[in-house]
């Protein structure tokens, strides 16, 4: 009997830490998006990324919009990598929605116990 409660214990731990990440990244998701949507300028021709504004703003650790100066100031490198590989791939979005799958079918297995 002791087992099958830690077990339970274990499941709902591992099942509120999946919740709350899935949360924080999926809005940490959709603010990103927004502000890369609305301030982030991408050159065709050069491929050069800059902030339509300035002073610059921030995608790490939270988006943070720019100022309100019209003036293209070029992204610093964590925010190119988060903007080229997260935000153009889509594969932060992709992670999230893998992090809720995985987090209802930890809630499916601890309801099914």
């Amino acid at each position: 009997m002791r087992e099958i409660i830690t077990s339970v214990k274990k499941s709902l731990f591992v099942v509120i830490l999946l919740v709350v990440f899935s949360t924080y990244l999926s809005l940490y998701t959709v603010a990103l998006h927004i502000v890369a949507a609305r301030h982030i300028y991408e050159d065709p021709d050069s491929k050069v990324v800059s902030w339509r504004t300035g002073p610059s703003g921030s995608l790490f650790p939270w988006p943070k919009e720019p100022g309100m100066l019209e003036v293209l100031t070029k992204l610093n490198e964590v925010d190119l990598v988060i903007y080229r590989y997260l935000v153009k791939t889509l594969a932060l979005v992709g992670f999230s929605i893998l992090l809720w799958v995985a987090a209802g079918v930890s809630i499916f297995k601890v309801r099914v116990k």
